[in-house]
């Protein structure tokens, strides 16, 4: 499964040219994980003409699965490096479907960093089809201030489900709340709101953030996850004394007419 990391960095070089840092990943896991370990191997490319520098990779796992950390260094443009995560499984862990997100960090050559976080699965013996959905509805975001992102979530299971929300960002963003829980009526629609604000997050830049949708049902873990896209925005001040400076000049030398006007 591949999933491409959607920040792409503009690094201005020369006013006639751009140089920029693509990183995507390609994810390759163990397809029904029967014992208590597994790796998780994955391959990262560079699609943009500018090395990244001190890049690394984490498995964000849920409670009861642990990771190790994968530190590739330098990764060129066109260099393919490869990794593998070693994922250990906690005794009594139910069998189901657990999702889990790799978060990639990196910087460019300036030493500015840059992160982001995909999502992926891991089946443990069983799998079956998880009965919640949901969607994360798009926003644009002001480098500068706080907004309000939903979750919007579907139960079309005929019964209640008490759920576990994690929501995953990269660490450009601040999120109030990263995990919550609460139950959804069957057969009906749930929203779930959180405060998010940059956090050195670069304007111009779209952040990928999920949420996982996790549930326990007659001794098996269902998972689903919903994802969404925040575009950071330059946010100008309304106070501006620059641009207010010509407009105010203006503004004395219409009213000096007009009190000599008056005074003719």
């Amino acid at each position: 499964m591949t999933y491409a990391i959607l920040l792409t960095i503009a690094v201005l070089a020369t006013p006639a040219s751009a140089k920029y840092i693509t990183l995507t990943n390609t994810v390759t896991i163990e397809r029904v994980i029967a014992g208590d370990s597994t790796t998780v191997n994955v391959s990262l490319v560079n699609t943009g003409d500018e090395a990244a520098y001190d890049v690394q990779l984490s498995l964000l796992t849920p409670d009861g699965i642990t990771s190790t950390q994968m530190n590739l260094g330098k990764v060129d443009p066109s260099m393919p490096q490869k990794g593998t995560f070693d994922v250990n499984l906690s005794n009594g862990i139910a069998p189901g479907k657990y999702s889990v997100a790799i978060l990639t960090e990196y910087k460019d050559a300036n030493g500015y960093p840059f992160s982001s976080v995909t999502p992926n699965y891991l089946v443990l013996k069983d799998s079956r089809s998880s009965q919640m959905a949901g969607t994360i509805q798009e926003i644009s975001l002001g480098n500068k201030e706080t907004q309000t992102i939903t979750l919007d979530m579907r139960n079309m299971d005929s019964k209640d489900h008490a759920i576990t929300i994690r929501l995953y960002a990269p660490k450009e963003l601040k999120i109030d709340a990263e995990e919550k829980t609460m139950t959804i009526p069957a057969r009906s629609e749930a929203k779930s709101d959180y405060s998010i604000s940059s956090f050195g997050a670069l304007p111009g830049s779209s952040y990928v953030v999920f949420a996982s949708l996790d549930y326990d049902d007659g001794g098996v873990h269902y998972s689903s996850t919903a994802s969404g896209i925040v575009k950071v925005v330059e946010q100008k001040d309304f106070l501006n004394f620059s641009g207010l400076l010509p407009i105010a000049a203006l503004a004395v030398i219409v009213l000096a007419f007009i009190i000599y006007q008056f005074k003719k």
